[in-house]
């Protein structure tokens, strides 16, 4: 949240950092930091399996059903392409449920680095419970029902609770899955091709890391909780409005309904 979803640069665009940090960690101010560095656009698989093109959003409903049960050689091939599709023409991907997903996307791009952002486990959760104080209630994907793009909100959830239960055995995001996150990428990633980042310590590191010179501009800084509060509270506005406008429907075709029952009854009874 805090930002739009960024539309792909052109084919052949290269691909060069998996960005692994669970959510809450620094990964919007990552995000415009690697666009900055790598000159092209970030995929941010939580704005783009939410709120990037339909095709988008039903690329990654069809990824993050199908990468659970991917037991033969053909359903990692689809997940490949899965993967290729999405992320062609992007430099760098970001967020949940790209984090989640690192062994399969490192596979089609075994180049890359896998960079996690990384914070104090006590302030992530601060922060995280602050975010599902929101995101997290049973009645938003209720409310934004009607609004375009919108309806698949309550189908990503579910896979994205999949996603947890088929990764890290649990349904939701917890206090320690911070910790359980970070293990899992140190067993799967590759030593010489893992680094975490504290978005905290600015150009310096995350430079000596790509191994690119430090940019004359100032470090960016992005998705502060204002930010996201603000864009729950946009939703929930078009949602409430969207609703309106679809029961005055609802009550415009009972109401002539009715009149029109009522009017072929009486001509019966004459």
């Amino acid at each position: 949240m805090g930002q739009g979803p960024s539309l792909p640069g052109p084919p052949g665009t290269k691909f060069r950092v998996i960005g692994a940090g669970m959510s809450r960690t620094g990964t919007k101010t990552l995000n415009e930091a690697l666009t900055i560095l790598l000159n092209g656009p970030v995929h941010d698989s939580g704005i783009q399996s939410l709120g990037g093109t339909v095709r988008q959003i039903r690329l990654w409903l069809g990824l993050m059903g199908a990468v659970p049960k991917a037991y033969t050689f053909s359903d990692r091939k689809k997940i490949d392409w899965l993967v290729s599709d999405l992320l062609e023409g992007y430099v760098a991907t970001m967020d949940c449920p790209a984090a989640l997903l690192t062994p399969e996307i490192l596979a089609v791009y075994p180049e890359a680095v896998v960079l996690v952002t990384t914070r104090d486990e006590a302030s992530w959760w601060r922060s995280m419970e602050y975010m599902n104080s929101f995101m997290g209630t049973y009645y938003l994907p209720l409310v934004v029902m009607w609004l375009w793009k919108a309806q698949a909100y309550g189908k990503w959830r579910r896979r994205l609770k999949q996603l947890l239960i088929w990764r890290y055995g649990h349904d939701h995001i917890r206090r320690d899955t911070l910790r359980v996150h970070e293990d899992y990428q140190r067993r799967v990633v590759p030593p010489e091709k893992l680094f975490f980042y504290d978005v905290k310590d600015g150009w310096g590191p995350l430079c000596k890391i790509l191994d690119v010179p430090v940019p004359d501009v100032p470090f960016p800084h992005n998705n502060d909780k204002a930010a996201a509060r603000r864009i729950y509270w946009q939703h929930m506005f078009w949602g409430i409005v969207s609703w309106v406008f679809a029961l005055a429907i609802f009550y415009y075709l009972f109401y002539y309904g009715a009149r029109l029952f009522h009017q072929a009854g009486h001509c019966v009874e004459v």
